[in-house]
Formats: structure tokens, C-alpha cells, sequence
């Protein structure tokens, strides 16, 4: 026979059915709409510009400051490069910038394929959040199945860490033997290059501004390379209304510690 189940458990499950709107709403991914200020953080000198370029123009057309901060560059790989100024892929990043409306937040200083620590490269991204108080952070998602390059695993985790720790006050350590007073929480982290997308971002009006963004990285072009680009948009939009899209993995900040709470 069938164990009738308790009272006690009837009401719980009562409860749990008359709070289940307030569960569904925690679950659903933060919009971008009410984004005031933005920071790109991307692994390599275009990263942004190739998976998200299409989103920072149309966030920086609705009036968003949109910053961006570059981890690695070829600052030991640029045989030019005299250690004064900029290296090739530096300067070819301030120019997409300058081509997208973004506003430099810096170049890290660790060079492709560092040995440095994921948490050696967040804690100077700590630094960066607290400096520039992002209400949403962009990067690439560490949690992609098919990702083999080791700097975008390693860079995203390192945002991951940096989102959380840039809200304790102890880390990395107290000023003056006092709490820290320059904290800040990010509301929302956007993961792009990922493959489990919750967000889709209608760039068809952009598309041509993210292209000539992919342009200004020209030790990088191949040729087809911005055809396969906008290939892969307009993939991302074949179930959708839009003719060119880019897609993100979105997550509030509440989602980023222990619960695990599907977000779609």
C-alpha cells in the first residue's frame, strides 16, 4: 500500500506552489535594457569585438558607457614592439574600439598564453571593477563544451572570481587594518561563445558597424573570416524574427553563488 503522506508535508507543498511565480521570476535571466554602464572584459585584443560587437554597438547607440578591458595581448609576441607605446594588437584594439563608441579600460599586462593564475589575472580585474562600478559584465564562458584554448577558460574564470570578489570587503586585504569602502556588486554577468544560450540580442541594424569593428584587427583577418561571422549571426537567428543576432548565457548576481537554479 501507498504511505499517505503527512499533513505537514501537504502544507509544505502548498507553500512551495504559492511561491513557485516568485522561484520562476528568480530564474529568469536579467534583461540588458536596463544596463547604464558596461565592461567588456575580453581574453584577447578582438574577442569582443567577434562574438559581441553587434550588442555593444546597439548598447552604445541606446546611450550605455560601454568600457572595454583587454587581459592578454601580444605585448611578448610583437617583434616591434620596443616596450614604449602600443604593440600592433593593442593599437588595433583602441581602433575598434574608437570604431564601436567603447571607452578604453586598459590592457592587464599579461601576455597570450600566460602562466599566470586565473586567480592572479582576477585579482587585477578586482581592481578594474571597483574602479569603473560596471552594472554588467561581459566576457566569454568558461563553460563552453568544445573550448580548447586555455586563455578563455582561464580569463573567464578569473571574471568569475572577480565579480564575487570585488564585493568583500577584506579582499585583498583591509585598508589601513579598516573594511574596504570601494566594494562593488555587478548586477549582471553576460557570457558569450557559450552554448547554452538564455538571451538572444537582435544586432541586425549593427551588423555592418560590428564588421568594420572586426576589420580594424587586421593582423587577424583571414580570408572569409568576417563572411563566416556573419554566417554564424545569422545561424543564431534562424529561429527567430531577426535577421542577425548574438547570443549570451545571462546571469543576475544572485545566481552566481551555490544555488543551483536553472537560468533560461
Amino acid at each position: 500500500m501507498r504511505k499517505r503522506i503527512s499533513r505537514r508535508l501537504m502544507a509544505e507543498r502548498k507553500i512551495l506552489r504559492a511561491i513557485s511565480p516568485a522561484v520562476e521570476s528568480i530564474c529568469r535571466p536579467p534583461k540588458l535594457d536596463s544596463i547604464k554602464r558596461a565592461l567588456f572584459i575580453q581574453p584577447h585584443p578582438d574577442d569582443n569585438q567577434i562574438a559581441a560587437g553587434g550588442t555593444i554597438a546597439k548598447l552604445v547607440a541606446s546611450g550605455v558607457e560601454v568600457f572595454e578591458l583587454t587581459v592578454l595581448d601580444d605585448r611578448y609576441t610583437d617583434l616591434s614592439y620596443s616596450g614604449e607605446g602600443y604593440t600592433v594588437r593593442q593599437k588595433e584594439a583602441l581602433a575598434a574600439q574608437e570604431c564601436l563608441g567603447m571607452k578604453n579600460a586598459g590592457f592587464l599586462g599579461f601576455g597570450d598564453r600566460t602562466p599566470a593564475s586565473a586567480r592572479e589575472i582576477s585579482v587585477a580585474i578586482v581592481k578594474v571593477l571597483r574602479e569603473i562600478k560596471p552594472d554588467a559584465v561581459f566576457t566569454a564562458d568558461p563553460n563552453l563544451e568544445n573550448e580548447c584554448h586555455e586563455d578563455h577558460i582561464k580569463v573567464a574564470d578569473a571574471v568569475k572570481y572577480a565579480v564575487l570578489d570585488a564585493t568583500f570587503n577584506f579582499y585583498p586585504e583591509y585598508i589601513d587594518g579598516k573594511p574596504r569602502q570601494d566594494t562593488w556588486k555587478v548586477g549582471t554577468i553576460a557570457f558569450y561563445y557559450t552554448d547554452k544560450a538564455n538571451t538572444v540580442v537582435d544586432i541586425s541594424e549593427y551588423e555592418e558597424l560590428k564588421m568594420q569593428a572586426i576589420g580594424c584587427h587586421r593582423s587577424q583577418m583571414v580570408p572569409g573570416f568576417k563572411e563566416l561571422i556573419k554566417l554564424l549571426a545569422q545561424q543564431f537567428a534562424a529561429e527567430t524574427l531577426y535577421e542577425s543576432v548574438e547570443v549570451f548565457r545571462v546571469i543576475s548576481a544572485f545566481h552566481t553563488h551555490c544555488f543551483n537554479l536553472p537560468v533560461g
